[in-house]
């Protein structure tokens, strides 16, 4: 990326801000561009910069030599990480002191690596030992600021082990056309596998490559993720359609759009319920410690592993497809938390995951210029007659379908949901374009993803919609 670019970020940066909270301010509390702080950040960088930060995550195959170092960065960066929070946590019990990077640097360069009983910690690169210190300060500073939860001491028994490796240390000699990647002098040519597209990226811009995150999975996978400066263009996959859609998300099915289609639940776990209950019963049964039980854990996890990416290549599927075919996608802003409440649906709702595709739709919709619109949880969807707007409201789950007893509309219960999203979220785009003039108040990128409620005062519908 071109360092002329960055001169004055922090200056446009500042300006932005002030624009965006004084729009805020004259509009009553209403974002014009129904943004998150986090995600208006986000946009107003890519428009400055032009480009994006994204990251290709490449399946690594070391030999044996090459797994032995893997692990003993892994384990040194851990040990890092655990002795620094433990420092700085002693540091404001003892002295009400807070310590920052400075102070935890001269520490781990002056104490740590010079005492003999860590002298092992030496064969490592300190450049990649120091993001384990930035990692554990931006883990506390997110407690007090982000209200997450305290940092907690990393395990060698936790599901997933990473360390990042910063730019300067990765090898600028890589060019990806042996399928070989070179980090530090101690991992060189280390084999990859990815797709067709991973590996043109990797060699087109190779020079934009900013950090990469080194991690092992429970079941003993090698992964590397990239992080690279992808221009916006290069990251566009669908065309412009000029479509509109409403979708209703459920149990039974998992999508149903308002043309009709439905997308079906998979019950992948369903399909390896019994599978998973025969592994775990096994594995209680080995000796803790024993070899037989370690392998016996390494094919439980594997199972997992493999419903975790059946679910998520069909939720990517699934968003691929509503993306292809419309421009504006609105759906229910949904409480999936609360839903998990329910035990009679909990598990049922867990295995659809419905958080994670709402977090997919709107990444992608998002980075091809498309948006999604979230109508109010509240709204009564399905108890709504899509034809006159009567409300059923003695509707119940269980009443799949019904007919309407002022115009005798006969409604498939979820696709008159999702057409009755359609009409709220253009009703909600049109009520915010007229309190907001693009004239006057310019966007600052037209790759939006609109996060927008209805303002609709109806009861909540006893239950979730299916």
């Amino acid at each position: 990326m071109d360092n002329a670019k960055h001169k004055n970020i922090n200056n446009m940066w500042n300006e932005c801000d002030e624009t965006f909270r004084s729009i805020y301010k004259d509009t009553g509390g209403f974002h014009p561009f129904g943004f998150s702080s986090q995600s208006a950040e986000r946009t107003v960088l890519r428009f400055l910069l032009d480009e994006m930060l994204r990251a290709l995550k490449i399946r690594l195959y070391p030999n044996g030599e090459q797994q032995t170092k893997i692990n003993k960065v892994l384990g040194c960066y851990r040990f890092v990480y655990n002795q620094c929070l433990e420092r700085k946590m002693n540091a404001y019990k003892e002295y009400e002191s807070s310590l920052g990077l400075t102070d935890l640097s001269k520490w781990f360069h002056g104490v740590l690596l010079k005492d003999e009983q860590y002298s092992w910690l030496k064969q490592q690169n300190t450049k990649v030992m120091k993001q384990a210190i930035r990692q554990m300060l931006t883990a506390y500073n997110n407690f007090f600021k982000l209200h997450r939860g305290f940092p907690k001491f990393k395990s060698k028994h936790d599901i997933i082990l990473s360390a990042l490796f910063p730019l300067e240390a990765i090898s600028s000699r890589n060019t990806f056309d042996d399928r070989k990647i070179t980090l530090t002098k101690d991992l060189s040519d280390i084999r990859f596998r990815c797709s067709k597209l991973y590996t043109n990226r990797l060699k087109m811009f190779k020079d934009n490559i900013r950090s990469a995150t080194l991690s092992r999975t429970k079941t003993g996978k090698y992964f590397l993720s990239v992080l690279m400066d992808i221009p916006d263009d290069e990251l566009v996959k669908f065309k412009r359609t000029g479509n509109a859609v409403g979708i209703d998300l459920g149990v039974k099915d998992f999508v149903i759009t308002s043309d009709g289609e439905v997308f079906e639940n998979k019950h992948f776990f369903n399909r390896t319920e019994h599978r998973i209950k025969v592994l775990q019963k096994q594995l209680s049964r080995k000796v803790k410690g024993s070899n037989n039980r370690m392998k016996q854990r390494i094919r439980l996890a594997r199972k997992f592993e493999q419903l975790t990416n059946q679910r998520e290549a069909y939720i990517h599927y699934v968003a691929n497809s509503l993306l292809k075919d419309y421009d504006t996608i609105c759906m229910e802003d949904l409480n999936v938390r609360g839903m998990l409440r329910n035990h009679k649906l909990a598990k049922a709702i867990a295995e659809v995951g419905l958080y994670r595709f709402r977090t997919v739709l709107t990444d992608k919709a998002m980075l091809n210029g498309k948006q999604v619109v979230f109508v109010d949880r509240f709204y009564p969807s399905s108890k709504t007659c899509s034809v006159c707007g009567y409300i059923k409201r003695d509707l119940t789950l269980a009443d799949r379908e019904w007919t309407c007893p002022e115009c005798g509309t006969h409604h498939e219960r979820d696709v008159n949901a999702s057409i009755n999203i359609l009409n709220e979220g253009k009703r909600i785009i049109g009520s915010r374009t007229a309190d907001f003039k693009p004239v006057e108040n310019p966007t600052v990128d037209d790759r939006l993803v609109t996060d927008l409620k209805s303002g609709g005062s109806a009861k909540q519908e006893g239950g979730t919609d299916e």
